[in-house]
């Protein structure tokens, strides 16, 4: 498959997980046997708790369903079930456009409270979604899987605030995640902006810069 990062969202509680793994290899059942950080808590890992794999490859994201069959405290390892099956994400709705634009993100806890304010680059952006790159030393705080994103769009005299959910993580020499935006409804004013922004001339330049 390439590439040998797995980015894992493990069920655990109270809150979700999201780990940087590396697959170490498969065993004879196909189950897959997984590297993960030194500095993460295996306390919170166990068998049977339900994972989401995904891998960013060749332009492509793939993801599979599995569950913990097993986890190694020395080298900290985890071995997970054979996935049934793997997909290709589906297709995005809308093209992202080329951006170059500051902005922050707040990583939300499961209760909804803020654990940081953060600074990122912005480097594409659609009205379903968009691909930031943020500095390694802010993970695994941004690894809340939900966020707030907050950017000033070109053309606008005033920042639109963005909900979203971390759908991949790319593993390059910078720390690079794409987001999908949730809304609350179709009056949601950040949904209007992100419209009005797409469907303007501004969105048609390439590489815009903030």
């Amino acid at each position: 498959m390439g590439s040998n990062v797995l980015w894992l969202t493990i069920a655990s509680s109270p809150e979700n997980i999201l780990i940087r793994s590396s697959l170490l290899g498969l065993g004879p059942d196909h189950s897959l046997l997984c590297a993960i950080p030194k500095d993460h808590s295996l306390e919170l890992l166990a068998k049977g708790l339900p994972c989401k794999g995904r891998s960013y490859i060749d332009g492509e994201i793939y993801e599979f369903d599995t569950v913990i069959q097993e986890f190694l405290t020395f080298p900290p390892a985890i071995r997970l079930e054979a996935p049934p099956n793997t997909t290709r994400q589906v297709p995005r709705c809308f093209p992202r456009l080329t951006i170059d634009l500051p902005g922050a993100v707040r990583p939300l806890s499961k209760k909804g409270q803020i654990l940081a304010v953060l600074p990122v680059q912005l480097s594409n952006l659609s009205p379903t979604g968009c691909q930031f790159s943020i500095a390694h030393s802010a993970w695994p705080k941004v690894s809340s899987l939900h966020l707030f994103l907050s950017c000033r769009l070109p053309g606008f005299d005033h920042h639109s605030k963005f909900q979203g959910s971390i759908e991949w993580v790319h593993p390059t020499t910078e720390l690079v995640i794409g987001i999908k935006f949730m809304f609350e409804s179709d009056k949601d004013i950040a949904q209007h902006d992100i419209l009005q922004w797409y469907r303007s001339q501004q969105a048609s330049l390439v590489n815009t810069k903030a």
